[in-house]
């Protein structure tokens, strides 16, 4: 059955940042420095030592229920009369088929604009013990889960975005998504998004109920991003159903997937050797407990600035650069494990290796983390470079720039995104891209933090040439400041992108 070139010394501080999600902490999160004692293994080391290095992590604090017993009752309450007027409208039948198999798929998406390799990590499991406070247990036997002293214990899984989450949320990197075909039972909409702890009020979310009878939660969306569908709507597997946000309880954005059978009784979707609320697992395919990869790599004109709940992070992401800039290289990944090794390249646009080196981590587990070295560019190699980066069979590769060649990625057939006209230009460019095949598109403007400023096409265009213009202004109305902005172009698995210059 499915399973339901400044030749420094090395520098390695450890860099922490604490993530709360469903958790209020004692202190709003903040970015921790400990010095003198590297949780980094560093093996072959690169040819020139960098400037800085540094890494971090994402720890999670466990204080309150995403979920109050009196919310709780509340939403089991509405979603009861809910089912009951459905079923006497003739939107539900009158009794579950119990005997309908439900194999549930990922909850989660990337949008369609979004092309890094992942966008998520998990903080928290059901918990399988009804004892507390600190009687910890998960459906593998290990304790990635929580309770409280006042008799709550962990319900769902919590699924976060990662990288930068507050960006992802801005920018609607990540989708919720149908886990099963059923019918919306109960939605809420409308409430704060931006909530770092306790006391945040109702969350958004969305209830669907599947042919058998269960029902899937899926709550702390983004405020306005909820299907239009309405409550007796029916929807597909894989149907868009929000954007990954942090409403209600929660002090970062992320999905709390909480799953009921067709009497009402708590599911934990995962198969393994301590479940024992119900026998098989839900998922169609299961992903491992722990889920080791690389998430994103990125090239960074600074460190990323990781402020306190709920400010959006200040990237400092770059792809253009000129010889002798000063460049970071950063690699963010899930669920990294102790000794697995990650081997870094930096490929001139010759092909050759400039900087190579390994490392790994010398502490049990992150569930997320981030790494960078940082080194001037030489002189003499203008051209596409490479940053790639092989961790557990994976190999990834980021392309940025050097001089005046465009970091382009290859895509479909002949795509372009060819050179903006005016550029500097004052008050507006037009910006003129060829599609090699027909699909979806989304033409966008980001600023050198790597926020999206101006949406300009999002579409399901023909192939062949198109146009579209930017007259400076922002998705909210108001005019972008004079300075350095970046236009992509996103198509189904691929993205282009190419520096502009608005002057005033």
């Amino acid at each position: 059955m499915a399973h339901r070139s400044d030749r420094r010394p090395l520098l390695l501080p450890l860099t922490l940042a604490l993530l709360s999600l469903c958790w209020a902490p004692a202190s709003p999160a903040r970015v921790v420095e400990v010095s003198g004692v590297p949780a980094a293994g560093l093996g072959q080391p690169p040819a020139d030592p960098p400037l800085a290095a540094a890494h971090g992590y994402w720890e999670v604090d466990r204080d309150v229920p995403c979920v109050t017993p009196e919310q709780h009752a509340e939403i089991e309450a509405q979603l009861a009369a809910n089912v009951a007027d459905l079923r006497a409208r003739g939107l539900l039948p009158e009794t579950a088929d119990k005997e309908a198999g439900v194999l549930l798929q990922w909850p989660l998406r990337a949008a369609a604009h979004l092309d890094d390799p992942g966008y998520h990590g998990i903080s928290n499991f059901v918990d399988q013990d009804a004892t507390y406070p600190n009687h910890l247990l998960d459906y593998n036997c290990g304790t990635r889960t929580y309770d409280l002293s006042g008799g709550y214990n962990h319900a769902g899984t919590d699924i976060f975005t990662w990288p930068f989450s507050w960006l992802k949320m801005a920018n609607d990197d990540v989708e919720v998504v149908a886990a099963a075909p059923g019918v919306i039972v109960g939605k809420y909409d409308g409430y704060a998004d931006h909530n770092c702890g306790f006391g945040g009020g109702q969350w958004n979310a969305v209830y669907v109920q599947h042919a058998d009878g269960s029902t899937a939660w899926y709550g702390h969306m983004k405020s306005g991003s909820t299907t239009p569908k309405n409550v007796g709507a029916s929807v597909a597997a894989g149907e868009y159903l929000g954007v990954v946000g942090s409403s209600g309880n929660s002090t970062g954005p992320h999905l709390h997937f909480e799953l009921y059978d067709n009497l009402g009784q708590l599911v934990d979707p995962w198969s393994g050797p301590c479940n024992s609320l119900n026998a098989d697992g839900w998922w169609a395919e299961q992903r491992p407990y722990y889920d080791p990869a690389i998430n994103a790599l990125r090239t960074h004109s600074a460190p990323p600035v990781w402020p306190s709940c709920p400010n959006t992070e200040i990237t400092n992401e770059q792809i253009h650069y000129q010889a002798g800039d000063l460049v970071y290289f950063a690699t963010y990944y899930r669920d990294q494990l102790q000794n697995q090794i990650s081997t870094y390249q930096l490929l001139k646009p010759d092909g050759s290796v400039w900087q190579e080196w390994t490392a790994w981590l010398n502490v049990p587990h992150y569930a997320a983390s981030w790494w960078y070295w940082s080194w001037y560019l030489p002189f003499g190699d203008d051209g596409v470079w490479k940053f790639r980066v092989t961790y557990q069979g994976q190999t990834v590769e980021h392309l940025f720039s050097v001089g005046t060649a465009t970091a382009a990625p290859s895509v479909t057939g002949t795509t372009r995104l060819h050179p903006a006209e005016p550029n500097p230009f004052n008050p507006a460019t037009s910006i003129r891209f060829t599609l090699g095949d027909g699909g979806p598109i989304d033409l966008s403007i980001h600023d050198l933090a790597g926020r999206r400023v101006a949406t300009l096409r999002r579409d399901v265009l023909e192939k062949g040439e198109h146009l579209a213009v930017w007259d400076g202004s922002s998705d909210d109305g108001a005019t972008a400041a004079s300075g350095v902005y970046f236009v992509r172009l996103a198509t189904a698995g691929a993205s282009q992108t190419q520096r502009i210059v608005m002057l005033k």
